[in-house]
């Protein structure tokens, strides 16, 4: 008898998008055009084929679902194989981006890891194109999502994004609807495995 604790999932964060290396130094603009690309991007023929053989180790999900980004989406076909690939915009990354330079901080040359903590305390803080506040809504949204999917698929996969895969399941946790580890792995198109405790 198939029952809920029995259900489970894979999630991982997509593979590596196919860009070329930014410079050591970026101002406000070059970062923003930075994360553009960043979203534009899907995976280079190295990419796909080193999570090919990544994935010849896992079994076949019976669906996979994944946002619409083209580096999650590639990446859902190469771990899905011949599964469904269900595509929702629900579990997108968390959207960023610098705001207009009102600062000397902000006309100033950083380093990209300077850049994304700045964006994670303005996160924190709820600035930005979505807050923590409003990721948290999201994130309870997708949730309800990855219910209905688990209902159709009882062992599926989710391929989505580092911080919002990340907020998913301390979410999930936070609920005690699941079993495995505290957080994902966030290392490029690493699978985590999930069972449902309810």
């Amino acid at each position: 008898m198939d029952t809920l604790a029995a259900k489970t999932f894979w999630v991982m964060r997509h593979g590596r998008p196919d860009l070329p290396r930014n410079p050591f130094f970026m101002n406000r603009d070059l970062f923003n055009r930075f994360l553009e690309s960043y979203d534009l991007a899907a995976l280079s023929a190295e990419e796909s084929a080193r999570l090919a053989q990544l994935y010849e180790r896992y079994p076949i999900p019976d669906a996979v679902v994944c946002s619409d980004l083209p580096r999650a989406h590639a990446t859902a076909k190469i771990f899905g194989r011949t599964a469904p690939i269900i595509v929702d915009p629900i579990f997108r990354e968390i959207p960023i981006q610098l705001p207009e330079p009102s600062s000397l901080f902000l006309k100033s040359l950083w380093p990209a890891e300077v850049w994304w903590s700045y964006l994670r305390v303005n996160w924190f803080r709820n600035q930005g194109p979505e807050g923590k506040d409003r990721s948290r809504q999201r994130a309870t949204e997708a949730i309800v999502h990855l219910r209905r999917y688990q209902h159709d698929y009882p062992h599926m996969a989710l391929v989505s994004h580092a911080g919002f895969i990340s907020l998913l399941i301390t979410l999930l946790h936070q609920q005690h609807q699941i079993k495995g580890p505290m957080l994902p792995s966030i290392r490029f198109g690493q699978p985590t495995l999930y069972e449902w405790i309810k």
